[in-house]
């Protein structure tokens, strides 16, 4: 069990354009805009990208603290247009568990707004990941020593011919004003175990 420590690789000369025509557009992005960008540079392997006034490095401290089972590595770590996010996954091949770690910025007033950013998000990963998330509940959970409500969905992964269980886990809390998510995503065996694993382990920095 370990936490991840991999240092990202130099982003790609494309991330520079998006990093150009997101700084030009601060004013036009809605949530779905705002949230396919983000999307764009997970699925196109961006893993360090930076953009805005108050993001001088792509280098952003994590969130939380964390434990995934095995070996981790770090998929991205972002900052932009006042959003932090970083995330992270085991070593499989694809891998079994996806954690994501978020900051929203100030401009997403408003629960239904930050709400709507991240499943706007969520719907495009695991659309891109051949997730097909059925079921869903909602349980109440602690999370920084506070109440909070974790969506659950359950349903299942499509590797090539090979289909298994998944499970997803989502929620918001509030720390030092800042509005943080965390959605933890599994496949496997018994993947609503192991994600609730990881979330046990979870705090804020």
């Amino acid at each position: 069990m370990t936490q991840a420590n991999s240092e990202p690789p130099t982003p790609s000369d494309g991330s520079n354009a998006v990093k150009w025509v997101a700084l030009g557009c601060v004013g036009c992005f809605g949530v779905p805009v705002l949230a396919g960008l983000v999307t764009a540079l997970v699925i196109g392997g961006t893993t360090q990208f930076s953009a805005g006034p108050d993001q001088g490095s792509a280098e952003n401290q994590e969130l939380f603290t964390y434990t995934i089972p095995g070996e981790t590595q770090t998929i991205l770590n972002m900052g932009m247009l006042g959003m932090q996010m970083v995330q992270v996954a085991n070593t499989d091949s694809p891998p079994s568990v996806l954690l994501t770690m978020g900051q929203l910025p100030s401009y997403l007033k408003g629960s239904n707004a930050q709400q709507s950013f991240v499943e706007e998000f969520q719907n495009s990963i695991t659309t891109e990941g051949n997730y097909q998330l059925t079921e869903q509940r909602v349980e109440e959970r602690t999370l920084c020593d506070q109440p909070v409500s974790v969506v659950i969905q359950t349903g299942s992964f499509e590797d090539g011919p090979t289909t298994y269980n998944a499970a997803s886990l989502l929620t918001f809390v509030e720390h030092n004003n800042d509005a943080r998510f965390v959605w933890v995503l599994t496949h496997g065996d018994a993947p609503q175990t192991t994600a609730d694993q990881v979330f046990a382990t979870l705090d804020c920095r």
